[in-house]
């Protein structure tokens, strides 16, 4: 079974797809029709205008599906090669994988100061914290800054060193189709975060402050760029032709999923643009969101990872170094997080998250736009939901309040 799932994602196109889902079992069928069920009743109550959903399960593909449009006016179907923006999902899809290979290639100790690789820091209060505290969100980091809110001077016009509404060479980096971001303008993001006060050390505080340190990290130490590395190192080889930082570039925006009508900052419609505020202040490629892409995309992935590293016979990361990664960094206490991976939650019951049928292997990520990826070695599947759940604005809070991540969750283990 497993070389048919090589062939559904080595293959151009998804005609493999329909051929695949002729032998499928009958409690697939049943899959089918509660996750057509789910989707559809979170698109009616307009948890998210459209998504894509793919679950694979003991070697099988179980479902890979698109559903609904890309907003609410049933205008563009959503097609499985559209390509959403996968906010936090970039964490681990992106920065950790980067920092998992890292870690093999250059023997990247993981209780070295990152202030080694990282020269800003060697002179502010984070100077000693390591990638072990910091990816586990035990390091004390302030979760999030808004660098938005900090463009703009008394007047309420940008500050002349901040954004523009004409691309040059001071601004040459798009945050939307008619503004640009100042060359310089991330260096001014990290000393803001260079100064951020802590909270006290092992205390899990999430934060997505050290990713936006990513892309300087990567190069330091490979001389390859964040994109060319997780190019050259995975998405090239593994042939995943649909995902990508500044998808613009590569795509047309009509392939291109849309997040947020911005009424604040950038004052349109987000589309082809990273939608969290601060990724877009550092050009669109950071490591805390900015990665876009599709489910068939994604599914080699998070195969590789199910398999201990290893997709089509070549391996891409060591089975020691995900088991390091996806576990619980500090089993004795109370912080439930791998390295740089989400885990569940340490409550039983049905209020523990992700899912409360998932097994404590479970490791991924979700993000703020409405989106999951999660891997289950006990239960041998992955599942992947991709949604625009911002859209039209971020206050849309029915994702959550229908509690359509856990059921789709259950419903791939139950199945």
């Amino acid at each position: 079974m497993r070389s048919l799932f090589f062939l559904l994602f080595g293959l151009a196109g998804f005609s493999c797809v329909k051929v695949f889902s002729q032998t499928l079992e009958t409690k697939t069928t049943s899959l089918t029709s509660q996750v057509e069920a789910l989707i559809n009743y979170g698109i009616q109550n307009s948890a998210f205008p459209g998504a894509q959903v793919l679950i694979f399960k003991k070697d099988t593909l179980r479902l890979h599906q698109a559903y609904g449009y890309h907003t609410y006016d049933s205008i563009t179907p959503v097609s499985k090669n559209h390509l959403y923006d996968l906010a936090s999902v970039t964490k681990v899809l992106g920065s950790t994988l980067a920092l998992m290979k890292l870690y093999e290639l250059y023997n990247l100790d993981l209780e070295t100061p990152v202030s080694q690789w990282i020269p800003i820091l060697k002179r502010s209060n984070k100077k000693a914290h390591n990638l072990k505290q910091i990816l586990s969100h035990s390091a004390g980091w302030k979760p999030y800054i808004t660098h938005q809110n900090l463009v703009y001077n008394k007047k309420g016009n940008y500050k002349w060193n901040t954004l523009s509404q004409s691309k040059s060479k001071r601004f040459p980096h798009p945050v939307s189709d008619s503004l640009f971001v100042h060359k310089r303008y991330q260096n001014k993001m990290y000393r803001r975060i260079k100064k951020t006060e802590l909270t006290p050390l092992g205390e899990l505080v999430y934060s997505g402050m050290f990713y936006f340190f990513v892309p300087q990290l990567v190069p330091t130490l490979s001389g390859l760029s964040f994109s060319e590395f997780l190019n050259t190192h995975f998405f090239k080889p593994m042939k995943l032709e649909r995902i990508a930082f500044l998808p613009t570039e590569k795509f047309p925006k009509s392939e291109i999923v849309p997040t947020e009508r911005d009424s604040l900052f950038r004052k349109q419609l987000v589309h082809g643009w990273v939608h969290d505020e601060a990724a877009s202040l550092m050009g669109g490629v950071s490591g805390n969101a900015g990665l876009f892409a599709n489910t068939t995309s994604l599914a080699p992935l998070l195969h590789m990872l199910l398999q201990g590293g290893s997709y089509k016979g070549i391996q891409y990361l060591k089975p020691e170094t995900i088991a390091l990664f996806s576990q619980r960094t500090y089993p004795e206490g109370e912080n439930y997080r791998g390295l740089g991976f989400d885990k569940p939650t340490l409550e039983p019951g049905e209020d523990r998250y992700p899912s409360p049928l998932v097994s404590p292997e479970t490791f991924g990520h979700t993000g703020y736009t409405g989106t999951m990826v999660w891997v289950d070695p006990t239960n041998d599947c992955f599942v992947i939901l991709l949604t625009n759940r911002v859209y039209p604005s971020r206050t849309q809070r029915g994702l959550y309040q229908l509690n359509i991540r856990p059921k789709l969750l259950d419903y791939a283990i139950q199945n």
